[in-house]
């Protein structure tokens, strides 16, 4: 039977590894904070940068760091749109919260 073999197998268990990868990202953003993932991406850069790593760690190395990249950026945007704007209102400074979009 075509596609039932070992091949078929592999297949499933690389996509059931990438969702993984994809949903453990997920969560990362929402668990990790952004000095850690800061103190993390550092660390990987100077790992990286040793070049003492096979090209599949490295590769590995690269795709975590583009992630907590990615984190430490989303952290950042939500953290400016959350900085309150002062406003001058009938003479006093009233504090308004910028709203998420």
């Amino acid at each position: 039977m075509a596609g039932t073999g070992k091949g078929s197998e592999e297949r499933t268990d690389v996509g059931k590894r990438q969702m993984s990868d994809l949903m453990s990202g997920l969560e990362d953003s929402e668990t990790i904070s952004f000095e850690d993932s800061l103190v993390e991406l550092e660390s990987l850069v100077e790992k990286l940068e040793k070049g003492q790593l096979t090209l599949d760690q490295s590769l590995g190395l690269f795709e975590r760091g583009m992630k907590l990249a990615r984190i430490c950026n989303q952290k950042l945007s939500k953290a400016e749109r959350k900085i309150e704007i002062l406003i001058e209102e009938n003479g006093n400074l009233k504090t308004e919260t910028f709203i998420e979009e």
